[in-house]
């Protein structure tokens, strides 16, 4: 099988749900991953660095993704891209440039009474792209060991 994920990441707990969600699937569907992170590039002080706060905050996504590649031990097995601007079209246009067949975004629960999910960039992409958006929960982790240890159970 051949084929693209792009996901969206972030150091939240909904980005690396995101990303979690992704590397499985990309491993037992044998796709391509792609990570990326799309900063807002505000900046309301001088970071001493000299840059213009747009460089700066493609430097600090670039090392975001770099150290979660790091962390999930897969810095050999993804790419990457970082971009700054406005986060639903730069992912509609990373998707597009990289020929994505879907594209993952991680998503808050609304909580114990309302349990679906939730997310605006999701709302915010199907304007910006045809690809399809996978939303990923917030705990794939966990919620993949304990199905497995209730499948084993029965």
């Amino acid at each position: 099988m051949g084929g693209t994920i792009v996901c969206c990441v972030s150091d939240t707990p909904e980005g690396r749900g995101a990303l979690e969600l992704a590397l499985g699937l990309s491993e037992r569907l044998q796709l391509r991953l792609v990570l990326a992170h799309v900063a807002d590039g505000v900046s309301t002080k001088a970071d001493g660095h000299g840059g213009r706060p747009s460089e700066l905050a493609r430097e600090r996504a670039a090392a975001l993704l770099d150290r979660l590649a790091d962390e999930y031990s897969v810095a050999d097995s993804v790419e990457t891209r970082e971009a700054v601007g406005d986060e639903a079209a730069l992912l509609a246009r990373i998707a597009a440039e990289e020929a994505a067949d879907v594209i993952l975004v991680g998503a808050r629960s609304r909580g114990r009474l309302r349990p679906s999910l939730d997310t605006s960039l999701a709302d915010q992409l199907e304007s910006e792209t045809s690809v399809p958006i996978v939303i990923a929960p917030r705990r794939v982790r966990s919620t993949a060991r304990t199905s497995a240890t209730t499948r084993a159970r029965r």
